[in-house]
């Protein structure tokens, strides 16, 4: 599941359906499991989106 938490500067995500494309500029900043944080998948064409090799 690609949610922000796991996200890093420069990584690539990609959606398998349409083809678009997303490069993270810059980390989330919530903590893992925390309440504040975040807790929906990056998503496109109803799918989850997946990170592109390099």
């Amino acid at each position: 599941m690609a949610n922000c938490c796991d996200m890093k500067e420069g990584d690539l995500y990609v959606c398998n359906s349409c083809g678009l494309e997303l490069e993270v500029k810059k980390a989330c900043g919530c903590k893992p499991g925390s309440a504040d944080a975040c807790n929906v998948p990056l998503m496109c064409c109803g799918k989850e989106m997946s990170k592109k090799s390099t």
